[in-house]
């Protein structure tokens, strides 16, 4: 990958205690200089999602969302699959819990997503295997999705007598109203192509290419200003929630006004009068309302 004007040398893990005080255990998480690298960690399992995955899902990305030299985080599974929804054992045992109780846990996994979503870093997500139910959740909360071409999908919950709720929001930011419909009332399995074709997935990438697929598609942003990439999502999602309208002239001024000022703006404007490449610095520090929900002090992290 190219990206010499975001990256620092050589890449690293996260320390095995986090914030909490506790290991990670569920997840790996790895800096590849501007890339934050998060990968589900229980194979055996198919990546299934229990509350101790999402927990540590929770806490890593309180930990990079404050980082001002990352631009992006890829989401991926080890083993043979990216994500096959929620364990159900989890959802077995919380018929211990009174209706409150579980809604309790299951906001858990609804809040997770809502703070992928509004991640204030570039996510993208690397399916492949089986990517079922939560999984799917977890795939349309980022920005982007990679998908191995033998990719197999299915919204599962119907067929256990439970519906997708709480990933339907993010999904539907994806799906159709007849692909949700078609899919989700069935609960019928789909590949890659197909979820391709509907917007599920953006780019296909064949088995054993992923990596080269990966750094191709980071390399498309390298022309960009990090700041300016992450003003425009933060943007972006305002516009599609409908926080900012078309009859927000003054706001979105505001917003356009701010990335003129900003040192990547004044580089970016100049470089262009003066018919050369722009020489984008390090990632200027966020304002605390482009951090987004989630988002922490860097200087507080033991990273």
């Amino acid at each position: 990958m190219k990206f010499s004007r975001h990256m620092n040398a050589g890449s690293y893990s996260l320390p095995s205690e986090g914030a909490a005080g506790g290991s990670y255990k569920y997840i790996e998480v790895k800096i590849e200089k501007a890339v934050a690298r998060i990968s589900l960690n229980r194979p055996e399992r198919h990546n299934a999602l229990i509350l101790e995955m999402i927990a540590e899902l929770d806490q890593a990305l309180d930990e990079i969302s404050g980082r001002n030299d990352l631009l992006f985080m890829v989401l991926s599974g080890n083993g043979r699959s990216f994500c096959a929804g929620a364990d159900l054992n989890w959802f077995y045992g919380s018929d211990e819990n009174n209706q409150e109780e579980n809604a309790a846990r299951y906001k858990h996994l609804a809040d997770l997503l809502l703070k992928l979503y509004q991640l204030p870093l570039i996510t993208i997500a690397c399916a492949r295997g089986n990517v079922f139910g939560g999984g799917i959740g977890l795939m349309a909360a980022c920005d982007f999705v990679l998908a191995e071409a033998n990719t197999r999908f299915m919204f599962s919950e119907v067929k256990l007598g439970l519906l997708p709720a709480t990933i339907l929001p993010f999904v539907a930011k994806r799906l159709s109203v007849q692909n949700l419909r078609k899919w989700i009332l069935t609960g019928s399995l789909f590949y890659a192509t197909e979820a391709h074709q509907a917007g599920l997935a953006d780019i296909l990438y064949e088995e054993d290419q992923l990596q080269k697929t990966l750094s191709e598609f980071l390399n498309s942003f390298d022309a960009g200003a990090p700041s300016a990439v992450k003003r425009a999502k933060n943007t972006i999602n305002q516009v599609t929630s409908g926080a900012i309208g078309v009859n927000d002239t003054g706001l979105t001024a505001v917003i356009l006004a701010e990335a003129l000022s900003s040192p990547d703006g004044q580089e970016g404007i100049q470089a262009f009068l003066e018919k050369r490449k722009p020489n984008y610095s390090l990632i200027p520090n966020p304002s605390p309302k482009e951090k987004g929900a989630g988002a922490t002090n860097s200087e507080n992290l033991n990273i």
